[in-house]
């Protein structure tokens, strides 16, 4: 239910209390208070999802007297996605880390993998709708998410599937009617394999283009649906960076397309009906996502890459209308979270001094707004330390975007430090609530993440200049950062620790192996301590090496040609015997992105040559962290050991 708190558009938040102590540490690494708050397509009603111990239960709101409308109990499998089709259902996506059979066919799908299915909920009539259930030569499960489009009036579910056609495995559309009419083929791509297929549905719910990529040889080619058949518009060899189809341009009849040119993205309009582009979009800087109507599915504004992530609409109704928004929180940082068709009522995210981390409910028609809820529960703004993005140089002169948290309540100055590197490489940390960063600077810790050479967000060329510089430049943008945050005297040099997850575990680990003494102990979750082994794990899973995933890796790797021995001088469980500091690996065990091999490679290596280090395994645990009880081990396991190895006082 809402919390009882109701501010006008033009009034400021209130304050609260200080608190005197830090919460529990299991407050910071249990599953989030809330979770994907939705507003209806008409504005009148709220779902989200409201975990419940291991579980989470989806819950629907009636937004004119808060009833409680529906309460959808989601069970052990993992929640993926929530969305709404139409008014009177809602929709969710589960995976499962599993061997799986079609329990609705005679087909059988072999292999262990993050399996999809998807459900709709009637909330009317409270009944469920498995998507692709007894559909003919296709198992009742998905190809990652799928998508909701209008069909004479009427919302429909369209879904990517593996559809068996003799001996040949076909990447197939369907169309799901929600309202219990047939279940329709739309389209099929060439043989799932070599080729991955994506279509483009307009406002009706028609499929007007698609792409086809081989990822083998690198050819990508878009197609523009007339009719009945498909005919080629644009085709290049693109063995990294294909370009990539953002969705229905702002005009009609058009689509968005984004490619790399000259080290920067350029995204150009291309019609539909001459199958030529135009002159490419003028945005003053980066662009971190894209804004699409809810009913025409046409771009309608986007969300620059900056410190704000400001929100820039091409129509001045909906920016008037969110800067309206912006302003009724003052200084605090809105981000948006959901809204209605009519983008009048709005659900956004507003983090700061005052309203620490919430969700909040906006309605303009009515000029007020909502508190929904905190995003953790027991995390007001007075349990939360502030967060701030900083610049530093690194030693070749490159500026490194970082983000900083100084903990609450701590004089600035010679404190304990702890490197978080993310994960990918090729992704990015902002300044928004992050439970494990808010986690460690509640028990002293200054914590800097910084986003070195490589990652995203910052145009091509900052990623780029990552290439290559796998446990090289990028691993040494991070104990730049050390010593820059030295150099403001924040920070104890003597008393800096580095930990990751994923990329960011192979950077615990390489910084402490290549880098001895800047480190004083390291914590890797589901790293990579082989890179010669995981490129081989990597070929293996994919039927070969002549792919874009494999050609990725290596991009960042720096390898040319055949040989890559020259990887094991990168490796920190080939340079085990560098290693001085403790080291703790966390894992998994149903990883299939890192597998949990890379951290027994990383033991036994220590163990080996006599270096303290403990392992400590995730059952049933995939690489995302998704259960709450393993979040709050892994986040125990951890501040445990920083605690012993790295004293915050």
């Amino acid at each position: 239910m809402f919390r009882i708190l109701v501010v006008a558009l033009c009034a400021a938040l209130f304050a609260w209390p200080a608190a005197a102590a830090p919460p529990p540490i299991e407050t910071y690494g249990r599953l989030p208070t809330l979770e994907q708050v939705l507003v209806s397509p008409d504005g009148t009603k709220l779902a989200y999802v409201r975990p419940e111990g291991e579980s989470r239960k989806i819950m629907v709101q009636n937004l004119a007297d808060g009833k409680m409308l529906a309460g959808v109990a989601v069970g052990n499998e993992k929640l993926r996605d929530i969305f709404w089709v139409g008014n009177g259902r809602i929709a969710f996506s589960t995976s499962t880390t599993a061997r799986v059979r079609s329990n609705s066919s005679s087909v059988e799908f072999t292999g262990r993998n993050e399996i999809w299915q998807t459900r709709v909920y009637d909330i009317e009539r409270r009944t469920f709708q498995l998507v692709l259930d007894k559909t003919p030569g296709v198992g009742n499960f998905t190809n990652g998410g799928v998508n909701v489009g209008i069909v004479d009036g009427v919302p429909s579910i369209y879904a990517v599937a593996m559809r068996i056609s003799g001996v040949d495995s076909l990447q197939s559309l369907y169309r799901v009617d929600v309202a219990g009419g047939p279940t329709r083929l739309l389209d099929s791509g060439p043989s799932i394999g070599d080729i991955s297929t994506n279509w483009v549905l307009d406002g009706t719910g028609a499929t007007i283009a698609k792409t086809e990529y081989d990822r083998k040889d690198g050819d990508w080619r878009l197609l523009v649906r007339v009719g009945p058949k498909w005919y080629p518009v644009l085709s290049e060899n693109a063995p990294l960076d294909e370009p990539s189809v953002i969705g229905l341009g702002p005009a009609p009849d058009t689509l968005l397309i984004a490619r790399i040119d000259e080290g920067r993205y350029v995204f150009k309009p291309l019609s539909l009906k001459t199958g030529k582009e135009g002159e490419p979009l003028a945005l003053k800087n980066g662009v971190l996502e894209f804004l699409f109507d809810g009913v025409t599915r046409r771009i309608i504004g986007v969300v620059e890459n900056d410190d704000a992530n400001t929100m820039t609409f091409f129509a001045p109704e909906d920016q008037a209308s969110w800067n309206k928004i912006k302003r009724a929180f003052g200084s605090e940082r809105v981000t948006l979270e959901s809204w209605s068709d009519n983008r009048k009522q709005v659900v956004v995210k507003v983090q700061g001094p005052k309203t620490g981390a919430a969700y909040m409910f906006v309605d303009l028609a009515a000029g007020r707004a909502s508190m929904v809820d905190d995003m953790q529960a027991g995390l007001g703004p007075d349990e939360l330390s502030v967060t701030t993005m900083i610049t530093y140089k690194a030693a070749d002169g490159l500026e490194i975007p970082a983000v900083l948290t100084m903990p609450k309540g701590r004089d600035p100055k010679n404190l304990p430090l702890v490197v978080m590197p993310h994960g990918g490489p090729q992704s990015f940390d902002t300044v928004d609530f992050d439970w494990w960063r808010q986690a460690l600077a509640s028990r002293g810790y200054v914590v800097l993440q910084p986003n070195f050479r490589g990652s995203e967000g910052y145009g091509p060329s900052f990623t780029a200049a990552g290439y290559g510089e796998w446990g090289r430049k990028m691993q040494t943008d991070l104990s730049d950062g050390v010593k820059h945050l030295s150099t403001q005297g924040a920070i104890d040099t003597k008393r800096v620790c580095i930990v990751g997850h994923s990329y960011g575990g192979y950077a615990a680990l390489a910084g402490v192996a290549l880098e001895p003494g800047v480190y004083r102990c390291a914590v890797a979750v589901a790293g990579i301590s082989d890179l010669r082994r995981f490129l081989m794990w990597k070929r293996g899973n994919l039927g070969g090496g002549r792919n874009d995933t494999l050609r990725f890796w290596r991009r960042f790797m720096g390898v040319e040609g055949e040989d890559e021995s020259g990887l094991d001088a990168y490796s920190p469980a080939r340079q085990a015997a560098k290693v001085k500091a403790p080291v703790l690996l966390i894992h998994g065990k149903d990883d299939l992105v890192v597998p949990f091999e890379q951290s027994q490679f990383m033991a036994d290596a220590l163990t080996a040559v006599g270096r303290p280090v403990e392992l400590v395994t995730l059952s049933a645990e995939d690489h995302w962290l998704s259960r709450g009880a393993t979040r709050i081990q892994m986040l125990q396991a951890t501040v445990t050991f920083l605690e012993k190895a790295n004293p915050p006082n």
